[in-house]
């Protein structure tokens, strides 16, 4: 026979868990598990994403693919002048409206987009997990030109009305995807990889970007995964190593790719890409789950006040 505090012990468990699931009711019912926003690189469009949706949404997943004001390729105007912290603003309303449908919310970003989400991060308590593809902090793989630090010059002086055109390799190590992102950037201006060209207004405020989120790493909390390739064209392991050392997650995770180039999602490794982002984005809300659970629970069951 059970002694009778145990037995009241596991009664108010119960009344407990009835109180939390009437507080979801009145919210609008039990609350979905997980939310994924998917950013995609500076003028691009979410084909950059790969497979990655795809299997995110198979492991139960909710996939939020963000398409962004003068960020995304079909929502560009290269006669605006975009405010980088307009794009953060964006990403934190969708977190926010998305944290009153779902437990928990993750943003997976590939290239700017990686930066995006790491400016986000540094701003937001709300997250739980970033996954940083080829991040970028800096333009210093092996393919940039050496004039790229004279163009933010060339941009202060005031000679605005230019764009910065994507070249072989694209980001791809894999010739034949090469050879066809080649013909659709001469068919229709975007690829898999993004736009053909970048105008110089939204690089300046990728930069501005840039250089905030260099000064907020140390913000970074949440769970963060970075897979990056040794052999990035478009930026060097340094970025990642970088991001490494200064982030202050507790749980962070870096995967070095050596067979492609900095569009990791859609190259000779894209398989590797996508089962390290889904299986960490799975990991971390096992982890997190059940203190999540119990938060909730004592948000919505407060201890009764006896002093009265």
């Amino acid at each position: 026979m059970k002694p009778a505090r145990f037995t009241e012990f596991m009664d108010s468990l119960s009344s407990n868990d009835h109180r939390a699931a009437a507080a979801e009711e009145r919210q609008g019912g039990t609350r979905k598990d997980h939310a994924v926003i998917l950013l995609h690189g500076l003028c691009g469009s979410q084909l950059e994403m790969g497979s990655i949706p795809k299997q995110l949404k198979k492991a139960g997943c909710t996939v939020i693919p963000l398409n962004i004001d003068n960020y995304s390729a079909a929502l560009t105007n290269p006669r605006v002048s975009p405010d980088w912290e307009e794009w953060c603003a964006v990403v934190e309303s969708r977190v926010a409206r998305l944290k009153e449908e779902f437990r928990t919310v993750s943003l997976c970003g590939l290239s700017m987009g990686a930066t995006l989400a790491l400016a986000v991060a540094a701003r937001s308590k709300e997250l739980l997990s970033v996954v940083l593809l080829s991040p970028v902090l800096q333009y210093d793989g092996w393919s940039v030109p050496w004039y790229w630090k004279l163009l933010t010059v060339v941009y202060d002086l005031g000679l605005r009305n230019w764009s910065y055109k994507e070249s072989e390799p694209y980001g791809i190590k894999n010739f034949e995807m090469r050879r066809r992102v080649a013909s659709a950037l001469e068919k229709d201006g975007v690829a898999a990889v993004g736009a053909a060209s970048i105008p110089a207004r939204h690089l300046r405020a990728a930069l501005r970007m840039i250089d905030f989120v260099k000064q907020s790493l140390p913000l970074v909390r949440t769970d963060t995964l970075i897979i990056h390739s040794i052999d990035d064209e478009t930026a060097s392991p340094r970025n990642a190593e970088h991001i490494l050392q200064h982030i202050n997650a507790e749980v962070r995770k870096v995967v070095w790719l050596g067979d492609c180039y900095h569009i990791i999602t859609v190259d000779n490794e894209r398989e590797i890409v996508t089962n390290e982002t889904v299986m960490f984005i799975q990991r971390s809300i096992e982890i997190h789950g059940n203190e999540l659970s119990r938060k909730y629970l004592a948000h919505a069951s407060p201890l009764k006040d006896r002093r009265s």
